[in-house]
């Protein structure tokens, strides 16, 4: 039986689709969990469990977080993969990352201010359209929208249903990718499931 040990202590898991499939794998327990808050985490995952599963074209994603840092990560996965980028954030522009794997992002910041690429909060028609565009000028747009919250204090919860559904229908017709970033504590149970009802949950 084909066996990788990576140091001393370990815990024995199955391999998958990888040259050991099927072979009992010898992982560290300590240092493993090291390896991964250092960032080895795609290689371990990979080299363990297989490699992670790109998402899919045409859907809509909801990533259930506090901060968009799991959204982030899957956004910088779709970019590098050739997407292109486009973040909803309520986050001010000069506090985020405007480029990556050398392509530029398009930030739209959610904000009462006027100016370039800022959307008024209570103007969900104006962001409906803006997005709208965005998937139709080309192919592999990708979407990650983190101010959900935001717009929930500024409209009611039946309007932000509508706008994530017509979001979502674009997305579908354009072969987009939506990564919705949201923190499931300000959502009681009845709005949460009216928005999962038509996006794939991303699991930890």
């Amino acid at each position: 039986m084909n066996e990788l040990a990576l140091i001393f202590d370990s815990l024995d898991h199955m391999y998958k689709n990888g040259p050991f499939d099927g072979a009992a794998v010898a992982v560290p327990l300590l240092p493993w969990a090291l390896l991964l808050s250092l960032g080895e985490d795609d290689l371990l995952r990979s080299l363990l469990f297989g490699k992670r599963k790109d998402l899919e074209q045409g859907r809509s994603y909801l990533v259930k977080e506090r901060k968009p840092e799991r959204a982030l990560a899957h956004f910088r996965r779709s970019i590098e993969r050739g997407a292109r980028p486009l973040y909803v954030t309520r986050q001010h522009p000069n506090h985020v990352q405007k480029a990556h794997a050398g392509k530029e992002i398009r930030v739209i910041w959610l904000s009462t201010t006027l100016g370039k690429d800022y959307v008024d909060p209570h103007n969900l028609n104006s962001l409906s359209t803006l997005i709208s565009n965005f998937v139709a000028d080309g192919p592999h747009a990708a979407i990650l929208l983190d101010g959900i919250e935001y717009l929930m204090t500024n409209n009611e919860f039946t309007r932000i249903v509508r706008f994530l559904q017509f979001v979502n229908e674009q997305v579908a017709i354009s072969r987009a990718t939506l990564l919705l970033s949201l923190d499931e504590r300000t959502f009681d149970p009845k709005e949460l499931a009216l928005i999962e009802r038509d996006m794939v949950v991303l699991e930890q």
